[in-house]
């Protein structure tokens, strides 16, 4: 919302796209009023599962999202929904977001960058996208987590490629879990397919 409202102050309008998601999947808004009600969501699962203690690693992984999602210009996020089916419910985060050329300038140079330094290449056969991904772990709530990022760029029409727009996926793992690697390149390639079936609105 906030985006949003920047974006319209200073006269922009980001036109709007259609995305497949996987089943169950829901598109929501930035705002602390969807935070808090997906928290509530996530408690009322973890209680009725018995996992009560997974509860304060869920708020802590949530409030970083939010608030990362808050530091960049960010449109829209999707998760399941409540009606999701546990098979859906992956480990996984999506954010879409707006990237802008630094002093009003196109992106060309941070997409020859990109290419260089980080390995970005076109989405398969799907030239309107540039991918890269990176790995991290870290330790939180005394845990060991891995995340690999996998984040997908497109212009955004007729801004003279001044403008992107970001779509980051956030894949939560274990390492140390047999077939982890398989897991993680399995759950690449299914929002590699998702993201292949974004398409602008027509005005």
């Amino acid at each position: 919302m906030m985006a949003n409202l920047k974006a319209e102050l200073r006269g922009e309008i980001l036109p709007s796209f259609t995305l497949l998601l996987p089943l169950g999947w829901e598109r929501h808004e930035p705002s602390d009023v969807v935070r808090d009600e997906m928290l509530a969501s996530a408690k009322r699962r973890l209680m009725q599962a018995h996992r009560p203690d997974l509860y304060g690693q869920t708020v802590a992984l949530m409030k970083r999202l939010f608030s990362e999602m808050r530091r960049v210009e960010t449109v829209a996020f999707f998760a399941p929904g409540d009606s999701a089916p546990d098979s859906s419910r992956l480990p996984a985060t999506l954010t879409a977001s707006v990237r802008r050329g630094q002093n009003g300038e196109s992106l060309d140079n941070t997409i020859a960058g990109l290419i260089r330094r980080d390995g970005a290449t076109a989405l398969a056969d799907d030239k309107r996208f540039l991918r890269w991904e990176r790995d991290s772990i870290e330790r939180m709530e005394g845990t060991q987590v891995a995340t690999t990022t996998v984040v997908y760029l497109t212009p955004v029409p007729d801004t003279g490629r001044k403008r992107a727009l970001q779509f980051t996926l956030v894949i939560t793992h274990n390492p140390d879990e047999v077939g982890d690697e398989e897991f993680v390149s399995a759950l690449g390639a299914l929002f590699d397919a998702h993201l292949s079936t974004f398409s602008w609105s027509a005005a």
